[in-house]
């Protein structure tokens, strides 16, 4: 169902509308239109700054150069010494930022390292970089910061500083969203140095149109690769694929070259038929409570050449008050959503159905962070799923690969459409950027986390909410 809203206040007439009467103004977010591409950011400025000590300008300014970004630099700020230097043992080029009134295009991103601060006095290197460029940012801008993950500090001081940054990221996300900008946050543990390039592509691009104010842990991982091409001829299976947003993963993947196995329930395979069709996909009908699922699953991935990669997006809502859910609501809720998700993974990892550098994607929610009056059965399961794909990384990571959750807040489907008018307004509107997601916007994190490019990245839950009001 199309935002009316959106669409009317983005308009010349709706303009006008808003401005004398104050009214709020929804930015049109820019999404991917294509596949991942070799130099994204090409013809585009990037202005990186960071602290005196930051210790990540070396891999920073290469995973930027390898987008074709133009890196920029601010003359004045007091991290200028490790970006010039990393940028000569490089042999890269740096342009000043443009003086007002030049007529030069603004910067497109802001990228801050920030992994050197100890103390509550050196923090303010992080206002005088942003303070003066936030008013100025266009729309549809992008903002990253880089900070060491609090674990991998030994001081208390600098523990504490990467926590302090979570607090400004948020913070900074909820002032910027109103134009469409988004801005989130890298930790990056013990081993991630390498593995900056890929998530930084997602967070600068707009592939992650609608997601805002996350942070995301870099660790240790297998080789990186180029995310471009990287799903192309690999083996996806995608459970609930007929239609919303499993179709919407199904074409995601499509588009990126992958072989496509849509797995939905047989009352739905008329539906599942015709999308796997329109993708050159494979359809599967199949019950995913079913004993025999992880087998059947099993099966038709190796006609295509082994399972590289699962999504586990099949799920389904019984919603009641709990004083009135019955045993069945209750039970049905449970096993699709979890206990099919459990059984074949471990089905598939008993039979070592998954290839080398398998990757797992399963389809949590922002209703398991922050909970839902009548959801108590969803929000254990949409929970339970954190958990499980932080406990299942070390499992994934001995065969090279990785599993991580992507956490939808209010996306426009099928089911969104059906709610009453009211809620569905409110739904759209608590978040910074003001409006529901759209299927793809789930799609896009899920093939990033997909990836071999986002080996780094493991056990991690990233929410797809456009920062939700809602949750931690």
């Amino acid at each position: 169902m199309s935002d009316r809203y959106l669409d009317f206040i983005n308009s010349s007439f709706g303009q006008t509308v808003a401005s004398a009467l104050g009214l709020p103004t929804p930015p049109r977010l820019q999404r991917a239109k294509s596949a991942w591409a070799e130099r994204p950011l090409e013809g585009k400025a990037v202005l990186v700054g960071g602290d005196a000590q930051a210790t990540l300008s070396a891999p920073l300014l290469a995973a930027l150069s390898a987008t074709g970004a133009q890196l920029r630099i601010a003359a004045d700020h007091a991290g200028l010494a490790p970006v010039k230097a990393a940028a000569a043992a490089q042999n890269l080029a740096l342009t000043g930022e443009p003086l007002p009134g030049t007529g030069e295009p603004a910067s497109h991103a802001l990228v801050f390292d920030a992994s050197g601060l100890q103390t509550p006095e050196q923090m303010r290197q992080v206002y005088e970089f942003f303070q003066p460029r936030v008013r100025a940012l266009p729309r549809n801008a992008r903002i990253v910061v880089l900070t060491r993950a609090a674990d991998a500090c030994k001081e208390a001081g600098a523990k504490a500083m990467s926590m302090a940054l979570r607090g400004f990221v948020r913070s900074l996300g909820k002032e910027v969203g109103k134009n469409g900008t988004t801005c989130n946050l890298l930790e990056v543990a013990a081993g991630g140095d390498a593995h900056l390039e890929a998530p930084l592509r997602f967070f600068l691009t707009s592939h992650s149109a609608y997601v805002d104010a996350q942070v995301l842990r870099l660790t240790k991982g297998g080789d990186a690769v180029s995310l471009a091409d990287s799903l192309n001829g690999r083996v996806a299976v995608i459970t609930g694929a007929a239609r919303g947003i499993g179709a919407a993963i199904a074409e995601v993947f499509a588009r990126e070259g992958a072989q496509v196995i849509g797995v939905d329930h047989p009352s739905a395979e008329g539906a599942l038929g015709e999308t796997m069709s329109r993708l050159g996909g494979q359809g599967l009908a199949l019950d995913v409570t079913a004993p025999d699922a992880a087998q059947r699953i099993a099966e038709a991935a190796q006609g295509l050449g082994g399972l590289d990669v699962i999504v586990h997006n099949a799920g389904v809502t019984r919603d009641k008050m709990l004083r009135n859910m019955t045993p069945q609501q209750w039970d049905m809720v449970l096993n699709i959503n979890l206990a099919a998700i459990l059984n074949i993974n471990a089905g598939l990892l008993e039979d070592k159905a998954f290839n080398k550098g398998a990757r797992a994607v399963c389809i949590s929610s922002i209703g398991g962070i922050s909970g839902n009056a009548g959801q108590t059965n969803y929000a254990a399961t949409k929970s339970a799923l954190i958990g499980y794909v932080a406990a299942m990384a070390e499992t994934f990571a001995k065969n090279g690969g990785a599993i991580n959750a992507v956490a939808p807040g209010f996306i426009e489907t099928q089911m969104t459409a059906a709610m009453p008018m009211g809620p569905r307004e409110v739904g759209r509107r608590i978040n910074s950027l003001s409006q529901g997601g759209l299927p793809q916007d789930i799609a896009e994190a899920v093939a990033f986390f997909a990836s071999g490019a986002a080996s780094g990245v493991n056990g991690q839950t990233l929410r797809v909410c456009g920062q939700n009001w809602f949750g931690a």
